[in-house]
């Protein structure tokens, strides 16, 4: 899969998704973590692309103990990099 199946709201969330796991694939954090990168209006947008991200398996959904949390699958880290290199 590459950057052009993406939405730019996808493109973007992907991107936020991995800086905020450090670009780590053990590693999975809040979806505040993610959205807190957005400015407030777009926050609700971000929500929505992760979902559309878990279907398409760039990234996993955690239910923990308290909350659910986002982790990077190795596509999503692969395609984030490739992202991030074109900026």
């Amino acid at each position: 899969m590459n950057e052009g199946d993406l939405s730019k709201d996808e493109q973007a969330t992907l991107v936020a998704l991995a800086e905020a796991c450090h670009f780590s694939l053990t590693a999975h954090v809040p979806v505040e973590a993610v959205t807190h990168k957005f400015p407030k209006h777009l926050r609700g947008d971000a929500k929505k692309s992760l979902e559309k991200l878990r279907r398409k398996g760039y990234c996993i959904e955690h239910p923990t103990g308290r909350k659910r949390t986002w982790q990077l699958t190795s596509i999503g880290r692969n395609l984030a990099t490739t992202i991030v290199g074109q900026i």
